[in-house]
């Protein structure tokens, strides 16, 4: 007499019942401006003259799909800080690197198609991404994308989020 015994279940390749989490445009742009105001807070408070995290922002498509071929999106935000005139923005920029490096984020820097210091801040384990550089005369700009998410049916991707 023989036997055949086997156990169910999927296999550790087989993500094809893999499951999303339920993250929402609304929790992703949370996050993420969340992250711009503590990144304007490592800006020095006595060189900046006006902060502003803007309080919309827009969805991008990223170049990843979900597990069933779904286009995802990204919550895309900007934030501006005026500066005192004179202040050398790209050693504020280097800082904000530094402090950044020192918490365990990636980081990397270049100069931009302006000539201006731009360092790329990236938490650890996540998607979401934010510039850091010089914007107009006096002033820092941090733009950001968040993680990739899936968007509810039905809801276009245009206008202000």
């Amino acid at each position: 007499m023989s036997g055949l015994s086997g156990c169910s279940g999927s296999y550790p390749w087989d993500n094809s019942k893999k499951e999303v989490p339920a993250v929402t445009w609304q929790d992703e742009k949370a996050k993420t401006q969340t992250a711009m105001h503590d990144i304007v807070a490592q800006i020095p408070k006595d060189v900046v003259v006006q902060a502003e995290v803007k309080g919309t922002g827009t969805l991008f498509g990223c170049n990843k799909t979900g597990p069933n071929g779904e286009k995802l999106h990204s919550w895309t935000g900007s934030a501006t800080v005026t500066v005192k005139p004179g202040i050398d923005i790209e050693s504020i920029v280097k800082t904000v690197e530094e402090h950044y490096k020192n918490l365990g984020y990636k980081v990397s820097s270049r100069f931009d198609v302006l000539g201006e210091y731009e360092a790329q801040v990236k938490p650890p384990n996540e998607e979401s991404s934010y510039y850091v550089t010089k914007g107009e005369p006096d002033q820092i700009s941090v733009a950001s994308w968040s993680e990739c998410f899936q968007l509810p049916d039905g809801l276009y991707p245009g206008g202000d989020f």
